[in-house]
């Protein structure tokens, strides 16, 4: 019953936008929902036990503990997560309306950025979850893709997604998802924790201090890649991006995503306004480009099995929802404001993430 109404809602809240999409842009229509369909069953596949299990500690035997032939010492090989839970269980209706709530305010906050959600969500499932590390990184991969389909559908209507450029970064993300999360396997909880919380200060510092953050390009129009983009408001953007610093930055950003669960677009946005693409479509594009990078990390991480199903479905719906108002609200929004409600979210959430490191 629950999957039926999962997918009952997911329906009627895609209907619209896939009708607009069909008119407009009929090859992307088809990756979206090649991707909608994969995810879906790898989502829902019932015989799936991913994320509800880990591979047992190896047991070995110490000799020198034996004192008779009846005494039977053993230890255990330490490995990450040993000595922590691998996440606390959803417990009852009231955690589940909890969650929906959590999903939409972040599923909100991250389009509103042009982000995925996921530097929200990891912290979260950490925090207040007791995830280990790479279990939160693998669930935050399904929530992130959710968010940034919703918001994509929602930025398609608004002609603000550059396609080309955007097809061009996701090319070379993608390998740096997957060796991301290769690494993730094997980072220690301690040095996850650091690197995240350090992160999301470098993210805080940059949203409230640095202002006009890009990389200046004279004489636009002699460019030999000018872009020229009318969106759906009337508003034309001339802009002639920095390519060769955008593919090598794509591949970082893809990198840190697969690491740390993000779809990666607090870092991407900035960045593609650095390289000279206007704030209102390096966000649009970064959430298209996100439903492409987050979609194979979260396959990645589903062959790892380093997912729980049952956080990503709930989170993702309440994601979904959020995002798709995110995008909406994102027209109206102050964005000094929004930047600096959002640096003090991450400044409390890297504090957090500190004083978890023993």
């Amino acid at each position: 019953m629950l999957m039926k109404s999962i997918q009952k809602t997911a329906q009627k809240m895609t209907q619209k936008a896939v009708v607009e999409m069909t008119t407009q842009n009929p090859l992307l229509l088809l990756l979206i929902l090649g991707a909608i369909c994969c995810g879906a069953w790898l989502m829902f596949d019932t015989t799936s036990t991913t994320g509800m299990s880990a591979k047992p500690p190896a047991i070995t035997v110490n000799p020198d503990a034996m004192p008779d032939a009846d005494a039977v010492v053993l230890e255990t090989t330490p490995m990450i997560g040993v000595g922590q839970t691998l996440h606390e269980p959803i417990d009852g209706f009231f955690e589940i309306v909890v969650l929906l709530v959590v999903g939409v305010s972040i599923g909100f906050i991250g389009t509103l950025i042009g982000a995925g959600g996921g530097f929200l969500v990891v912290p979260v499932l950490i925090i207040f979850y007791k995830f280990i590390p790479h279990y939160a990184v693998g669930t935050s991969m399904i929530i992130v893709f959710l968010n940034a389909l919703s918001g994509t559908f929602a930025y398609v209507s608004q002609k603000r997604i550059d396609y080309e450029i955007g097809i061009k970064y996701s090319v070379v993300a993608i390998p740096g998802v997957i060796i991301g999360a290769l690494f993730a396997l094997n980072i220690s909880i301690n040095a996850f924790y650091a690197i995240f919380a350090m992160l999301l200060t470098v993210m805080a510092y940059i949203l409230i201090f640095v202002n006009d953050f890009y990389l200046v390009r004279e004489n636009v129009e002699d460019q030999p890649m000018r872009r020229t983009m009318r969106d759906a408001f009337g508003t034309t953007y001339v802009y002639s991006p920095d390519m060769a610093v955008g593919f090598s930055g794509s591949f970082i950003v893809g990198i840190i995503s697969g690491l740390l669960g993000l779809g990666g677009g607090i870092i991407h946005v900035p960045f593609m306004n650095f390289i000279g693409m206007p704030l209102h479509v390096a966000t649009a594009t970064s959430h298209f480009i996100i439903v492409i990078t987050s979609f194979f990390g979260l396959i990645t991480f589903l062959g790892l099995g380093a997912i729980n199903v049952d956080y990503a479905v709930v989170l993702g719906i309440g994601s979904i929802l959020g995002a798709y108002y995110g995008a909406r609200a994102s027209i109206k929004t102050h964005s000094e404001m929004l930047k600096k409600i959002i640096a003090i979210l991450l400044v409390l959430l890297s504090i957090k993430l500190f004083l978890n490191i023993t």
